[in-house]
């Protein structure tokens, strides 16, 4: 092969893949990457979804979920003498039996301002759930969902390779994650499920490329991204569907029906791509002799992933719009279901940037589609989604900006919650958060740096703990030293090391979502590490989650 031939396919294919991230270039650069995968799906008799909440840029999750115990070591007097100004009240509030008011209503409001409410106190569990942690005060529908047993918290869960200790590390001898506390080192190490591999693909994608075929060949395939084209959903023979909240994706100027000009456009289109066909309106068409006949192999490959793309574009529209979906459930403030409380409603004088709101809306639309069928695939049984919610990177101006975030994640998986239990799927769904990293227990002074191990929330079932659904209202694990430079601290910043692995969580989700065991050494390759009985890989997953 010569070197020009070489740098034409290069640069094609950097072409392809540089496309928007939500919407039809983004779809088409990954479909052209697409090969015939081998392995068949499982029959699946039913249906299940996992969602993927990634907070960008790691959350702060101790001052989400705050010690309140009286423990030395793990209790709030060691959380507040590192936190210092920054750390949340050790004030229980009150959270009402039914919607929250309005403005200054609000249990956790404070004359207006975002960041003296998310200081002002939590909601505590101690009493309700037996663990000794309290949600902070401006998440208060989290806090039901824990207590209505809808909820569960993973205590100090973290990227790990291997168990290490505060020794191995002074020692040098633990085995770490590469590229610890770095931002996109660690986002790449979560999604590919390998700490110490960061060249591999998703985990998702490797459970689409195993199910070829899943849900009865249908286009749209397993993953599904509102979040970009993140890696967790790649794999090496599939890709996902990246799409935008609200928008469907679709090549601009070329939605079938719309105009007559985009039916001529889309009849063009598939000419060049090498179909013969007729536009529906009757003034243009396109036999062998008028169509392009791709000889070159760039152009057949770009070819089909065009018309891959469109053909996936037009199933989603159609599908959508033969699919009306109301919610006669509200909102925690009363509100329709998915509507962006104003910044009146929340008692706080900036607003919420509502986009996250507006992608679990997303979710949960296709959720019920793909659970009634109406993709009419025949057989419609898993899907894997991934949302997200970024700027949780807090340097600097904590007080003012994690409050926002916090509240638009609250609100947002509890209205998700909400519309699963209305349309009947509470017990299909299972979410999760992921982030980057936990941050620092000390305090720099206007806010936190980056760390490792933190809290994660897992949310879905109905409240019953009934057999295959999540029982939730529980905190698995146990909760840190978060003393600085105590037992548990990486160095002497509050860095805490974690007790549990993400590879753990996310293989126990797995198992729930019907991936055979068989397959988890490909997924998570250093789950076996994490064995409490030798020789026993069941006693790495986390069995406790699920009824």
């Amino acid at each position: 092969m010569s070197t020009h031939y070489k740098k034409q396919r290069r640069d094609f294919l950097k072409t392809l893949l540089a496309g928007s991230a939500s919407g039809a270039l983004g779809s088409l650069g990954q479909l052209a990457l697409m090969r015939e995968a081998t392995a068949a799906a499982p029959a699946f008799g039913d249906y299940k979804a996992l969602v993927c909440v990634f907070l960008y840029g790691g959350n702060d999750s101790f001052n989400m979920l705050i010690p309140t115990g009286v423990d030395s070591r793990t209790g709030y007097a060691a959380y507040a003498a590192g936190r210092s100004e920054l750390s949340i009240a050790n004030n229980p509030l009150t959270l009402p039996s039914g919607n929250l008011g309005f403005g200054a209503a609000n249990p956790y409001y404070s004359n207006g301002l975002s960041g003296e409410a998310y200081l002002k106190g939590h909601y505590p569990l101690a009493e309700s759930n037996g663990f000794e942690l309290g949600v902070n005060g401006v998440m208060p529908e989290l806090a039901r969902l824990i207590q209505n047993n809808k909820a569960s918290v993973l205590a100090n869960i973290g990227n790990l390779v291997e168990p290490v200790s505060k020794s191995q590390i002074n020692d040098e001898s633990a085995n770490l994650p590469l590229f610890l506390f770095a931002h996109n080192h660690q986002q790449r190490a979560l999604q590919t499920g390998q700490g110490d591999n960061l060249d591999d693909i998703g985990w998702a994608g490797k459970i689409a490329d195993n199910w070829a075929g899943i849900n009865n060949g249908s286009p749209l395939g397993l993953n599904i991204s509102y979040a970009g084209n993140d890696r967790m959903l790649i794999g090496r023979d599939t890709s996902p569907i990246v799409a935008s909240s609200g928008d469907l994706p679709e090549i601009y100027d070329m939605k079938k029906g719309a105009y007559e000009s985009h039916d001529d456009r889309r009849a063009l289109f598939k000419a060049l791509a090498g179909v013969s066909n007729n536009s529906p309106t009757g003034y243009i068409s396109f036999d062998a002799s008028r169509t392009h006949q791709n000889t070159d192999p760039f152009e057949r490959l770009f070819s089909s992933a065009s018309t891959k793309s469109q053909n996936v574009f037009d199933l989603l529209s159609t599908a959508s719009s033969e699919h009306s979906l109301t919610y006669s459930s509200t909102d925690s403030y009363g509100n329709e279901l998915f509507s962006v409380p104003s910044a009146a409603d929340l008692g706080f004088s900036a607003v919420l940037k509502g986009s996250f709101i507006k992608q679990m809306e997303s979710v949960a639309k296709m959720i019920d589609m793909g659970v009634k069928d109406t993709f009419r695939s025949g057989s419609y049984n898993r899907q894997i989604f991934m949302v997200s919610l970024g700027s949780f990177d807090t340097h600097s101006d904590q007080a003012s900006q994690h409050p926002l975030l916090l509240r638009e994640l609250s609100l947002g998986i509890s209205k998700f919650q909400t519309a699963m239990e209305e349309l009947g799927h509470s017990k299909k769904v299972t979410s999760f958060t992921m982030s980057d990293f936990g941050r620092t227990l000390g305090n720099n002074g206007d806010g936190t740096d980056h760390a490792w191990g933190a809290h994660h929330l897992v949310m879905g079932g109905d409240g019953t703990a009934s057999a295959g659904a999540l029982k939730g209202g529980q905190m698995i694990g146990s909760l840190p030293d978060v003393r600085i430079e105590g037992d548990d601290d990486y160095s002497d910043k509050g860095r805490i090391i974690p007790t549990i692995a993400q590879d753990q969580l996310n293989a126990t989700l797995c198992r729930w979502f019907g991936v055979d065991d068989a397959l988890m050494p490909t997924l998570f390759p250093n789950l076996r590490n994490f064995e409490v009985v030798s020789e026993d890989v069941d006693s790495a997953y986390l069995e406790s989650l699920f009824g």
